[in-house]
């Protein structure tokens, strides 16, 4: 941790860091000796949403990671990767990078906290607690992430690098509980706010304290809703969530806009595709099925015959005249990935057909109205009016055929007040209708597959993923990569962890069990799988 620590320092003290490296390797960072050593937090803030927005949304961290572990997509090169052999590079800055840009919201709290500046901070940019509120809330939004991929993390003792320059691992659990304490904290000092909003720097709500009061307590929704599955008394502080006041429509959705070509206004994938040439990735065999309303292999889809109207928008093919087009089958090697995409003339190329996620202007998504509906409607037994909710915001969102969609919408619901249908068929339908929405928010469609079991449609280790020339293929993981009976159930610590801060991240892994592919989280159930 001691080059982390160096880095914060850094970025602290200049609040704008400039990070280079062909695969994400920020070894090396570029400072300028001619900017001003005054922070001003509406600046701290917008450049620590756009590093979260860029970075964390990006053809790395999404498709070289959780886009893999979702099995959203796959790719049709370097298929190691898909099978667990994930970049050490990349997991390992992935782990370090957020700490990193969390340290320009860190700095909002310590200008708004130190006597010798919270009064001339606050007179700039409104009242102290509420610039503190907005930066703590966006660490909750970081700091979950981080602990849902690789299970206890640096919390307590995190971004305070002259005292802690070491941090502790805590417990997933105490990072769960500080979390929903801090946004609690965050509403009651945002509704106590004496002035307004950040005039400036707010990129996601332009100063409108009332959404970012729906934004905090929309995650700390979740963040209760994923507790709950270790220990159900959460479901009382999720339900308390809504009550206090959730996203009510698409106008409230947590997101970090881009506009045009050109660095910094282009959006993540389109600067992994088009600018940086990369040409490996295309949607799951199975991922597709899924919205063409097939069934598939030991894959039995809960929206059997209904084509989701979401499948022209991702694809950029409309089924009524379009011949049937194919996902890559996950898990294969790259002999076999080669083969089969030789072979297999109606396959996507997500580079070439160029689906609305891959334009410049696309936007990334932190937390949405959509996936608070499916939420809801889990907390309250699977409540058919949220459900209904989160398909037509998601279909809205995501600027659907409105005619496609209003049909999709009726079948969906007769399926789902049917009275057949039971409250676990209730429970999957929800599941995989957020799992679909999510793409893009890949990282949390795996964390919700780790949770729930849902979709279906995931390849496990040792399933048949497809069959080439009357041969089944399976899905294995790379030798040294295996996850057990399940994908992927966490990501191993930083390499880097073991040689700066051997003692507090070996105490991490004594506690959780392993640090393997295998390990599964607090919320997940702990132990092996």
């Amino acid at each position: 941790m001691k080059a982390l620590m160096k880095y914060s320092l850094i970025i602290t003290a200049l609040a704008f860091i400039m990070l280079t490296g062909c695969e994400k390797d920020f070894d090396e960072i570029n400072t300028n000796p001619n900017q001003s050593l005054d922070a001003a937090t509406p600046a701290l803030l917008s450049q620590a949403i756009r590093d979260f927005g860029f970075n964390d949304f990006d053809v790395w961290y999404i498709g070289r990671q959780s886009g893999l572990a979702a099995q959203h997509i796959s790719q049709r090169n370097y298929t190691s990767e898909d099978r667990y052999s994930f970049r050490v590079n990349v997991t390992d800055g992935f782990f370090r990078n957020n700490y990193i840009w969390m340290t320009n919201l860190q700095k909002i709290v310590d200008l708004n906290t130190d006597p010798l500046t919270k009064e001339y901070y606050g007179a700039l940019y409104g009242d102290n607690q509420m610039q503190i509120a907005v930066a703590e809330i966006m660490k909750c939004w970081v700091f979950q992430l981080l602990t849902d991929y690789f299970g206890d993390i640096p919390y307590s003792e995190a971004l305070n690098v002259l005292k802690f320059p070491q941090p502790k691992y805590d417990s997933q659990k105490d990072v769960y509980d500080g979390l929903i304490a801090t946004l609690n904290n965050a509403q009651t000092a945002l509704q106590n706010s004496t002035t307004g909003g950040f005039a400036t720097g707010d990129l996601f709500f332009k100063g409108d304290l009332d959404q970012w009061i729906k934004f905090a307590n929309s995650l700390r929704l979740r963040v209760a809703l994923r507790a709950s599955n270790a220990d159900p008394a959460y479901l009382a502080e999720a339900l308390d969530a809504i009550a206090d006041g959730v996203m009510e429509s698409n106008d409230d959705n947590a997101m970090c806009a881009f506009s045009t070509s050109g660095a910094p206004n282009e959006a993540p994938w389109y600067n992994g595709l088009y600018v940086g040439g990369r040409n490996d990735f295309t949607f799951t065999y199975r991922f597709i099925e899924l919205l063409r309303g097939n069934d598939h292999l030991t894959f039995v889809n809960p929206f059997n015959g209904l084509v989701d109207p979401r499948y022209e928008v991702f694809t950029t093919y409309d089924p009524a005249t379009s011949a049937a087009r194919f996902g890559v089958p996950y898990g294969m090697t790259d002999n076999q990935t080669q083969q089969w995409w030789g072979v297999s003339a109606r396959r996507f190329n997500i580079y070439s057909t160029n689906p609305v996620f891959v334009r410049a202007n696309f936007p990334s998504t932190f937390l949405d109205y959509s996936t608070v509906c499916f939420m809801a409607s889990e907390v309250n037994n699977w409540d058919a009016t949220w459900f209904e909710n989160g398909v037509v915001s998601s279909l809205e969102k995501w600027e659907a055929d409105p005619i496609q969609s209003a049909a999709y919408v009726t079948a969906i619901m007769a399926k789902f007040n049917d009275a057949g249908t039971t409250d676990e068929m209730k429970k999957e339908m929800v599941i995989t209708q957020k799992y679909i929405h999510l793409l893009t928010q890949s990282q949390e469609a795996w964390f919700e597959y780790r949770r729930t079991g849902y979709p279906k449609s995931m390849v496990k280790p040792g399933e048949v993923t497809i069959n080439i020339g009357g041969d089944d293929v399976y899905f294995t993981p790379v030798s040294g990569s295996e996850s057990g009976s399940d994908v992927v159930a966490r990501f191993k610590y930083p390499s880097s962890e073991f040689t700066l801060n051997k003692e507090n991240v070996d105490a991490a892994v004594a506690r959780m069990g392993e640090d393997t592919h295998r390990q599964r989280v607090w919320w997940a159930g702990g132990g092996t799988q």
